[in-house]
């Protein structure tokens, strides 16, 4: 097995942060102006947790390119955390935003795209009734008001160290018995998060079913493979069970497909043929632009049809959601980029880049795996894949010779993240995750496999 030590590892990780900032002094002068205006230096919190010390400054991007303020060239792995899985500036989707911009971005009245929309969500899906919302994380918090108001129950179950947005139910975690809210969580709506949600691991059926044995859980959400913590994939027939015991329970079940898109135009749910009751898709609905969507069943439908005058007591979302503008980008969206002929050859490009990642790790004996989600890729610092959240903390043990790998964090994944910035490649700056966009090449794969080969040579030479 390849020795690649905690030190050689800071030595270069030091040596990648200083090129890093020479790089690219544009970047680092913005950075320290916007601190004066900008909580953090940044206009959203997460845009803190890039490598290198400060974030890139963009200046423009195509396709599955960006530039930054130093002229500095990337290959966007990251897309936007799939945010941007249709690439950047995609033609059709701008041309259908400015298109409806120019009548109006928002009018608090539907437009004729909502018929085309309405009718594909329920093609792709099979829930015949949608909502559109501002982000994932709105479509699951009402998601989950809307379960406990059509089951009359109040707590939700959700599988542990999963991630649904910033939705105060499923922000916290289950340590052997010990339910707490996620470290640094602020102002959480109840001090004791067991009250709101049960918490069990993924792929634990027996947890499940007793879970769910007292018929008070109003609803169950999961993503159909776990992505918080990598990729983590269910066990033959977990799935089907978790359909079986929410139908007979009483229990509603929530499909967050945020993630799980780049699957197929349909997710998970689409190859796999799940049958929710509620599903959610934010980040690339409409191209990146802001929109998210909710669907659900006829009986939960005709549920909240019945609330006289429903909307006054029980809205779904605030005034933008549903404008014009997102739901004339979930169309070209739909229409023109999250397509079947799309992943048809955006996914065997990740099927080369999940080989070559593992020819990598076979190559070196590197204690990793990888993995991965249609096009989306992740390799982690552990010697097999997890089969649920907890798992994911027994990583490599530690000694004064290997690296202490946490799995999510440390010098490696610093490492990895700002070595492959410095050589033109950019990666979700959380996780070793790549994502392979409608314009990616296979000399893009390439440049990739080649800079991690030679990170690893550089940390493996004696």
């Amino acid at each position: 097995m390849a020795k690649i030590t905690l030190g050689k590892v800071q030595e270069l990780l030091d040596s990648e942060n200083k090129k890093f900032e020479e790089m690219r002094p544009e970047s680092k002068k913005l950075y320290e102006s916007t601190r004066a205006h900008f909580v953090g230096g940044v206009p959203m919190s997460w845009m803190r947790i890039w490598a290198g010390g400060f974030p890139i400054f963009v200046r423009s991007v195509s396709g599955t390119r960006i530039t930054d303020v130093d002229g500095n060239e990337y290959v966007d792995f990251c897309l936007g955390d799939t945010g941007a899985l249709t690439g950047h500036g995609q033609p059709d989707i701008v041309a259908a935003l400015s298109k409806q911009m120019k009548n109006g971005f928002t009018h608090m009245l539907p437009t004729e795209d909502c018929v085309w929309v309405g009718e594909e969500l329920e093609r792709r899906f099979g829930l015949p009734f949608w909502q559109v919302l501002m982000t994932a994380s709105d479509a699951n918090r009402m998601a989950l008001k809307i379960a406990r108001e059509v089951t009359g129950r109040r707590k939700i179950l959700a599988f542990n160290f999963c991630y649904h947005g910033s939705v105060d139910e499923t922000l916290c975690v289950d340590l052997m018995g010990n339910m707490m809210h996620v470290p640094g969580l602020p102002g959480p709506i109840v001090d004791d998060p067991s009250q709101t949600t049960r918490m069990v691991e993924f792929n634990d059926v027996p947890a499940l079913e007793k879970a769910l044995e007292s018929k008070d859980i109003a609803c169950v959400i999961t993503e159909p493979v776990m992505t918080n913590v990598g990729i983590i994939y269910p066990d033959p027939g977990f799935l089907d069970t978790l359909r079986k015991l929410t139908r007979d329970t009483g229990t509603l079940l929530l499909i967050d497909e945020t993630h799980c898109i780049c699957g197929g135009p349909a997710g998970m749910t689409g190859e796999w043929g799940l049958e929710p009751d509620i599903l959610v898709l934010g980040k690339p609905i409409a191209g990146g632009y802001p929109a998210a969507v909710m669907g659900f069943t006829n009986d939960i439908a005709e549920k909240l049809e019945k609330r006289v005058p429903w909307h006054l007591f029980f809205g779904i979302g605030g005034t933008l959601s549903g404008n014009a503008a997102a739901v004339a980008g979930m169309k070209a969206a739909l229409s023109y980029v999250l397509t079947r002929e799309n992943f048809d050859r955006m996914i065997p490009l990740a099927e080369r880049m999940e080989k070559g990642i593992a020819s990598l790790i076979a190559d070196f004996d590197l204690a990793w795996y990888v993995a991965r989600i249609g096009c989306r890729v992740e390799f982690r610092f552990m010697p097999r894949p997890p089969r649920n959240g907890l798992e994911t903390l027994a990583d490599v043990p530690y000694n004064e010779t290997d690296i202490f790998n946490d799995g999510l964090t440390g010098p490696m994944e610093a490492l990895i993240h700002v070595y492959c910035a410095n050589r033109g490649v950019m990666l979700t700056p959380v996780h070793e995750m790549a994502i392979v966009g409608p314009t990616t090449t296979e000399e893009d794969i390439n440049l990739y496999i080649n800079v991690l080969r030679q990170l690893i040579k550089e940390l493996t030479a004696e």
